[in-house]
Formats: structure tokens, C-alpha cells, sequence
């Protein structure tokens, strides 16, 4: 005996469409609780922590703390005998900096390849850097280009000058 579409056992009473949708739309009691969330302030400070940490993995050696202190002795030995010896062990250990201000400290810095260095690193940087730092740096050039003992120093400075007016 084959059992027609209408013999079948409908005991159960079938939901109706909106109740189908209702049940849709509620939340779903079976999922697992959701993290609880932390207060908007601490939730910031380790957002930003982790962005630092982030950006002073991409940094390499630049991003650790030992270069930071490096930076911090190199700035305190500025205008003192022990610069030349900090700032030649700076360059050997992390290269040229990026930042502007250590840049400009080390226009001082005793060996002329040095200096011809960083003065192609800044006139990279100038086009980007605030007005007073452009004046800044014309400044300077103008000091290399008379009182540098060495000659191409004094040549590249006035090439540099006279390029940026």
C-alpha cells in the first residue's frame, strides 16, 4: 500500500510563516557567549601597544629600546670631545638615521663621508620637512660651505645651496 501525500501522520501542528520568521530573526541561544569586552581606554592602550610593537618589529634594529639609549647618548655627547667616538659607533652599529634632528646633529660628525652622506639623506627629506626646518637646513649649508675644513664638504654644500633657491 502506498501512502498518499494526505495519510500522512500530521498530528503536529505546522508553525505558521511569521512564526518561522520570528525564530529566524532571534538570536541564537546556542552560541558561545561572545569575549567579554574590555572598557574603550584599556581597549585603546592595547591597540596601541600592539601597533607599536608592530611597527618596531618592521623597524628591525631602529625599533628596539638599545637604539633609542644610542640615540639618547648621541644627543648628549653633541658639542662635547666624546662625539666624534659616539657618533662614529652609532654609524657603524644602526647606519644613518632616518630622523631629521640626528641628521642634522650629525653634520657634525669628523670623517667628510660621512657628512656627504647625511647631506644627501637630508636634501632627500627637505621637500617634506616644515618651513623652519628648510631655513634650518639652508643655515647650515651655508656654515659647511665656509668654515668645513674639507673641500668636497664645502663644494657639495654650496651645490646643495645653491639647488635649493
Amino acid at each position: 500500500m502506498t501512502a498518499n501525500w494526505d495519510d500522512r501522520d500530521d498530528d503536529r501542528e505546522r508553525p505558521s510563516w511569521r512564526e518561522i520568521d520570528q525564530r529566524r530573526d532571534r538570536p541564537d541561544r546556542r552560541r558561545e557567549p561572545a569575549a567579554p569586552k574590555l572598557p574603550k581606554k584599556q581597549a585603546e592602550r592595547v591597540r596601541q601597544l600592539a601597533l607599536r610593537q608592530a611597527e618596531a618589529l618592521f623597524q628591525g634594529k631602529r625599533g628596539r629600546p638599545q637604539y633609542q639609549k644610542a640615540l639618547k647618548e648621541l644627543e648628549g655627547a653633541h658639542g662635547t670631545k666624546k662625539f666624534a667616538g659616539v657618533a662614529q659607533k652609532f654609524c657603524a652599529e644602526y647606519g644613518l638615521p632616518a630622523e631629521w634632528g640626528t641628521l642634522n646633529l650629525l653634520l657634525d660628525h669628523p670623517e667628510a663621508a660621512v657628512v656627504l652622506e647625511v647631506l644627501t639623506a637630508m636634501r632627500g627629506q627637505w621637500p617634506e620637512r616644515s618651513r623652519v626646518e628648510q631655513q634650518g637646513f639652508g643655515g647650515r649649508l651655508r656654515v659647511l660651505a665656509l668654515t668645513s675644513r674639507d673641500q668636497e664638504v664645502r663644494r657639495r654644500a654650496e651645490e646643495l645651496l645653491a639647488g635649493l633657491q
